[in-house]
């Protein structure tokens, strides 16, 4: 059995400023620092073998901390990165919405049939992220791997977790800052044992709307 702990980046810069940033590379605003270090402890405390990261500034900041103080590498896989948003990239979230109504409108309303105007599909996005965490799973067998990544490809790898089509991933519950998700892999499967966990942010919980 493998165990994967997947881990959504801490807060960004662009969260904050509510700006869209699929591929952008943005760092880490200040608590989203202060949640990477709060995350490494929680880290400490399990058996972790090997840490893979998109390789996404935001996310290889959040795993920076735990890496060190585990003594591992942070392993880059382009794979784990964010959705293309395409023309949204870099843009405000509401000028999204007045300046591409139809395809934000799918956005927000039935997440997994989305694409971002000019960028990837959600089926695209899950297609990649899941050949990506096959390989790391298999290459893993029997260890405890860290995967860092974004909101949307957590929740779209929940849908093929629990062998749901994208149509319910609107129904799959956002992924705070920071959080971590316990999956185990065992003969081809993939079993979710906990979602979302963020106890061990001693309530330094980013509030942030779901478009992003």
């Amino acid at each position: 059995m493998t165990t994967l702990y997947f881990v959504r980046h801490g807060e960004s810069r662009a969260n904050v400023d509510l700006v869209f940033t699929g591929q952008t590379d943005v760092p880490l605003s200040p608590r989203g620092e202060h949640q990477a270090k709060l995350l490494a402890k929680k880290l400490c405390t399990l058996p972790i073998d090997a840490i893979c990261s998109s390789d996404l500034l935001r996310a290889v900041e959040t795993v920076s901390p735990a890496a060190k103080a585990l003594g591992l590498p942070i392993l880059p896989e382009k794979g784990l990165r964010e959705i293309d948003g395409g023309k949204w990239e870099g843009m405000y979230i509401p000028d999204i919405a007045k300046s591409y109504p139809e395809d934000f409108q799918t956005w927000e309303s039935d997440i997994g049939l989305a694409r971002c105007t000019g960028g990837e599909s959600f089926k695209e996005v899950q297609t990649r992220g899941l050949q990506t965490v096959l390989r790391i799973a298999r290459e893993n067998d029997g260890k405890c791997v860290v995967i860092a990544t974004h909101a949307a490809m957590i929740r779209a790898l929940t849908c093929a977790f629990r062998g749901l089509p994208l149509t319910e991933m609107q129904h799959i519950p956002f992924v705070p800052n920071a959080s971590l998700s316990e999956v185990r892999f065992q003969r081809g499967a993939f079993e979710i044992v906990s979602y979302a966990d963020i106890s061990f942010l001693e309530g330094d919980v980013t509030e942030l709307p779901k478009s992003i």
